[in-house]
């Protein structure tokens, strides 16, 4: 496929349609665009715009569509699958002007956003009506929804509330033809036709762009409690999790962190953390509007932790004792990033008693590449967070590190290892642009044409995110 270059033109034009005050075409300023948070990824693009409407747009998409011109989605750039690197340059589409929260309807307990609006913020004007937005991404503090949307974000709290496509209800679309589209509404049942809220939601900013979106929200629970229970071993605390599980006092969240990458995290922070030496941690939030019968909860799952050799554990009532908590956890991949020299951050998932299998094996893999993993995640659903490092480029002399392609081979056997154990290469994280030459191991080729035809139908000129999710056909 064959695109074209935005030339002064077509600069020009786009002026004309968001004001030069939101046109970036200078390289200094172009360079925060070029990448995202997935490490080794990195393209510049000709342009970057920030629209402030759906018309605006509709308006850059005609145009991009008559000239041959990609265009790249991009919300808060927390992508780790290189979905918002421009890989084919074109426009990089900024939504952060497009921040409103539209309505916020307590009676029908759903809210119109648009896009741009940080995932974070939603949640702080909700609790001021006594709402909230359950999918809870870890970088909920830049992560905007309408990434959210694109990618299917969970994060912690998604074993007991599910993932953000649990949560749209209707969506207003700009096509790539820049054709404007309605689906849904402030509707909980709804099956007219095919759900093509579903097909966009995880998409990955390749069928369409979102500028509008419905969500159902629900009552903010008026109690949280947090434990913290360290173990010895990463078997004893996944099968105190999946113990836990198997109660019926359903959690919000249960969270696990490697000891290495606890104390990691306690480097990165400058201070003691408690029982670092353990080799497991987990947090397990509880949640809901009765304390009294919370606190009967968690010293029923107190008791399951030492049934399973917990060293201690920590319970957290207070706002604060919860953060310091939370503290770590929140911090794993900020202390990945500043504390090795990153090479992949994979979002794998698999049942959860395969879990300890899983960390082993791949512990093992990598070893055999001077390579290093960090494991942590969502316990509570099966996806464990691998960070994969190096200690550093070239000077290991039990492997040449020097030529990149073992990175690939490397990423291939931790693939097949996933899959052999019944899971998945991404859980929430998405294909973008690091997975795809690994996603004929995980989906057969009839799978994958009919995705390709959907994605064709949607946008036949191949000018929306291109390059990412599929091969690019020569």
């Amino acid at each position: 496929m064959r695109y074209n270059k935005v030339n002064e033109k077509i600069i020009s034009s786009l002026v004309q349609i968001v004001g030069k005050e939101n046109v970036i075409s200078d390289e200094k300023t172009l360079e925060n665009y070029a990448h995202d948070e997935t490490p080794l990824y990195r393209s510049m693009p000709d342009v970057a715009l920030k629209p402030g409407s759906t018309e605006e747009v509709s308006k850059i998409m005609k145009l991009a569509n008559a000239n041959m011109v990609p265009v790249t989605p991009r919300g808060g750039g927390t992508s780790l699958s290189a979905g918002a690197v421009p890989i084919h340059g074109g426009i990089v589409l900024l939504l952060e002007r497009m921040n409103k929260i539209k309505e916020i309807d307590k009676k029908n307990m759903m809210v119109i956003v648009e896009p741009g609006i940080i995932t974070e913020q939603l949640g702080n004007e909700l609790a001021k009506h006594g709402l909230f937005f359950p999918p809870d991404p870890v970088s909920l503090d830049s992560c905007m929804i309408g990434g959210n949307i694109a990618e299917c974000a969970g994060g912690p709290r998604a074993m007991k509330y599910g993932v953000t496509k649990n949560y749209v209800l209707g969506i207003e679309v700009v096509l790539p033809d820049s054709t404007i589209q309605r689906y849904g509404g402030k509707l909980l049942k709804n099956v007219t036709g095919y759900d093509i809220i579903d097909l966009i939601i995880g998409s990955e900013g390749t069928l369409a762009i979102v500028t509008e979106a419905i969500l159902k929200v629900l009552p903010v629970p008026t109690v949280i409690i947090d434990l913290l229970v360290p173990f010895k071993c990463v078997e004893d605390s996944v099968n105190f999790g999946i113990d836990v599980m198997h109660t019926g006092l359903m959690p919000a969240a249960i969270e696990f962190m490697e000891g290495e990458v606890y104390r990691l995290v306690a480097k990165y922070l400058g201070r003691n953390l408690p029982f670092a030496e353990a080799d497991a941690q987990i947090i397990v939030e509880l949640d809901g509007n009765n304390r009294e019968l919370l606190r009967k909860h968690y010293d029923e799952i107190g008791n399951i932790a030492l049934k399973h050799g917990a060293l201690d554990v920590f319970v957290g009532e207070s706002a604060k004792d919860r953060e310091k908590i939370w503290e770590p956890r929140k911090n794993a991949s900020d202390a990945l990033k500043d504390q090795s020299k990153l090479l992949a951050r994979e979002d794998l998932v698999v049942p959860k008693d395969k879990i300890p299998e899983l960390i082993a094996r791949l512990k093992q893999c990598v070893k055999q590449y001077s390579a290093h993993l960090y494991a942590f995640g969502h316990l509570g659903d099966g996806n464990i967070h691998s960070d994969i490092a190096v200690s550093d480029y070239g000077d290991d002399k039990k492997f040449d590190h020097s030529d990149k392609r073992w990175i690939n081979e490397m990423r291939k056997e931790i693939y097949a290892i996933t899959l052999s154990l019944g899971g998945a290469i991404t859980a929430e994280h998405g294909i973008g642009l690091s997975k795809i030459q690994y996603l004929e191991m995980a989906l057969d080729k009839r799978q994958i044409e009919i995705m390709k035809k959907i994605k064709m139908i949607f946008d036949p000129k191949n000018i929306l995110n291109p390059g990412k999710i599929f091969p690019q056909e020569k």
